[in-house]
């Protein structure tokens, strides 16, 4: 079999022009501060940074304050988004007329600032865990709803009839066929609500919590930690790059999942 070609650009794969921006910006971030391109008061060097995250992730109290209650949160609003995401999914590919009313929203539903209603959250809930969840869940729903209507509509017509031949119910009929052929779609889509559930607890962290990763930056900013807060930032980044490393493994045994 011939391999397939690999798309390059200046004689760099994807990977590799990847590899040269990280090194590139890694480099700038060490360099500049120390010769005062930046002001290093304001911008530590990178090797500060990871120095500092290693003395915070040696910290038990660090884990327990702020990593721990992020990471569960974070995988709370994720479980959420991806089980109630599935179902409107599914429930509004099934009604059509519900579709055709609904779907308009969810094209524009993330122009909408979503954490413009946390006062009416806050009242509502209070502060503490719940809101955050919430928030989170709000914020990666609406790209596994989206997701999953993709897929549904990518089903060949054969499946669908073989459904419909079965007579199966409708709670079988969703779980043994419509979602397993939605599957890749639905597997594609809950990369990106995996971060945007992320982006949303570690946001609403900044406003809704006395704890977490979010809180923790949000109070080294204020107190002028600024070596606690890069180590935090820096954190989310490594957070960030586990996640899509993790889902484009799992995207590589996946047949027929988009990269």
């Amino acid at each position: 079999m011939t391999a397939a070609r690999v798309e390059r650009r200046a004689g760099l794969t994807v990977r590799g022009w990847v590899a040269v921006i990280a090194a590139a910006t890694a480099v700038f971030l060490e360099v500049a501060p120390r010769v005062g391109l930046v002001d290093p008061f304001s911008v530590i060097p990178l090797s500060e940074m990871v120095i500092q995250l290693g003395k915070l992730l040696a910290a038990g109290e660090f884990w327990s304050a702020a990593l721990v209650p992020s990471l569960s949160a974070i995988a709370l609003a994720f479980v959420l988004a991806i089980v109630l995401g599935v179902f409107v999914g599914v429930t509004l590919w099934e009604i059509r007329p519900l579709r055709s009313v609904v779907e308009p929203w969810l094209t524009i539903y993330y122009a909408i600032p979503t954490f413009a209603l946390y006062p009416l959250i806050v009242a509502v809930l209070g502060v503490g865990l719940v809101p955050i969840v919430l928030l989170g869940t709000m914020f990666a729903i609406v790209v596994v709803i989206t997701s999953t209507l993709t897929g549904l509509d990518a089903t060949p017509t054969t499946i669908i009839r073989l459904a419909a031949s079965l007579q199966l119910s409708r709670l079988a009929r969703a779980t043994k066929i419509l979602v397993p052929a939605a599957l890749p779609h639905i597997v594609t889509g809950s990369r990106l609500a995996l971060s945007y559930a992320l982006i949303g607890v570690l946001a609403s962290e900044f406003v809704l919590s006395t704890s977490g990763l979010g809180h923790f930056i949000s109070r080294a900013y204020n107190d002028f930690a600024f070596a606690d807060m890069y180590a935090g930032v820096l954190l989310v980044f490594a957070l960030a790059t586990l996640v899509n490393a993790v889902f484009a493994f799992l995207a590589k045994r996946q047949p027929g999942v988009a990269r």
